[in-house]
Parts: C-alpha cells; structure tokens; sequence
C-alpha cells in the first residue's frame, strides 16, 4: 500500500496550534480585519445599550418641572460598551480563525509572539483580567444605577441597595459655575455635589448621560427651593483658562491707523 509523504499530510488546528512560527502576512490580515470588526460591534453596543438601559431605569418627565431621572455619567457607557466589545472579542477570533485554517495549516504551524514566555503570558492575563472585571463593574453600574429627583426628596439607586434621602437630610450645596473649574478635583463647571446628613454625597453635572444644560440648571434649582439652602460656590473654583486663546494682531498702516486682523 503506497502512503503519501508526512510533509504532504495536511495538519489539524490542534497540531497546527502547538507549533509556533514567526509572523507572516496571514497575521497581518487577521489584525487589519479584526480592527474594524471590532469598531463596527463597539458602534452597534454604544446604541443598544441605552436601549437595554431604558428597558430597565424608569422614565421621567424631566424638563423644567420634573421629577428627573439622572442617568450615570458618560464614563460608564464608555466601559459597558468595551466590556461588551470584548467578549464579542473571542467569538470574533474564532471566525478569523476558521477563515484562515487552511492558511495556517498550508505553513504547518500559527504565529505565537509569547511562545515560550510563560510568566508574560500569565501577567497579561492577569491585567486583562483585571482590567475585564473593572468595565463589567461599568456595565453593572450603567445599566442599574440612577437617581431619581421629585416632590418626595432624592432615591439613589445602586446595583446593591437605594438609599432614599429627604430635602431636609441635605447639610450642604456646593457647586463650580459655568466657566469656571476646580483643580482640586479637575472638574469643569457646571458641577453640583449635595451633601447629606448620613451616606457620601452625590453629585450632578452635564456629564451625566442625556442631562441638558437646561434640566440640570431646573434640578438644582428645584433642590436649592426644596431643601431651604443655596449653592455655595467651591472655594478653589477659578474662572476657566482658555486653552487655545483668540489672537489678535495689529497691524500699522502708515497713516497710523491700526487694523485688527484675526
């Protein structure tokens, strides 16, 4: 019985998987299409997540009357939407993978920058870990947490727990006014923090999701009337600096007349 040489012998993924090999185009290819793969789910998680989050926060009238539901900061959309993102990540390889089997199997053998380099391999495992469960904590949060602000005083919503605070637990309103900015906690203006009697403040600001000039200047105002206190301005609240500063330049003519060019 005649039998085919060894080296004829396509490889399994298995096989093909143990032995590593520097990189080749194919690898390329795999990087160049995952890349934008990628960006395509993170844009479709960015619009359904708030879907799946109105699903689950109540809605409010808002406006200018209220009562207001006050959305996490955009900070945790940004986290739930990688955390999602990447555990489409493996499920994205894979299909890369089968598309490109018999590429691998044709060179005998998969590109492994780590191969042989346990103790990297375990320590970026562990920072993706680590880095994994902090987004999922911003999943968590972005989907079930919120406050909601009415006639009946303030209910903070957690994942674990809602604490309910009345106007009268309210010891103290600070805030940073439009245009102006705290380097002490690096944050811009319009920024509120209201302090309770029992239970860590809270705080208001246009970086919460969907929350317009307009309803946070209504919230505060409501709460600033409700509680019988006034927003006392942060005390290293300074006028925000520019960045990037309009130029003006001078230009003189001979006749001593002056012309202001942008």
């Amino acid at each position: 019985m005649l039998s085919r040489p060894l080296s004829d012998t396509p490889m399994s993924d298995t096989e093909t998987s143990r032995i590593p090999r520097s990189s080749s185009s194919i690898d390329a290819w795999r990087v160049f299409m995952t890349a934008p793969i990628l960006a395509v789910v993170g844009v479709c998680y960015w619009f359904i997540l708030p879907v799946i989050q109105s699903l689950i926060i109540p809605n409010a009238p808002g406006g200018e009357n209220g009562p207001w539901v006050v959305r996490p900061i955009l900070a945790f959309h940004f986290g739930a939407m990688a955390v999602m993102s990447a555990a489409t990540l493996p499920v994205v390889l894979q299909l890369l993978r089968k598309a490109c089997g018999s590429k691998d199997a044709a060179l005998g053998a998969q590109y492994d920058p780590l191969h042989g380099r346990p103790l990297i391999r375990g320590l970026l495992f562990f920072k993706a870990f680590l880095l994994f469960a902090v987004y999922a904590s911003a999943l968590v949060f972005y989907l079930f947490s919120w406050k909601m602000i009415g006639p009946d005083g303030i209910e903070e919503h957690l994942p674990w727990t809602t604490r309910k605070h009345s106007f009268q637990d309210i010891v103290s309103l600070e805030t940073i006014p439009d245009g102006e900015r705290s380097e002490s906690i690096r944050q811009d203006g319009p920024w509120y923090s209201i302090k309770f009697k029992n239970g860590p403040p809270i705080t208001l600001s246009e970086d919460n999701e969907a929350c317009t000039h307009d309803e946070l200047l209504a919230m505060t105002t409501y709460i600033a009337d409700r509680s019988g206190l006034k927003w006392e301005r942060k005390s290293d609240a300074q006028k925000r600096i520019d960045p990037h500063p309009k130029v003006i330049w001078e230009t003189r003519h001979d006749n001593g007349a002056r012309e202001h060019e942008p």
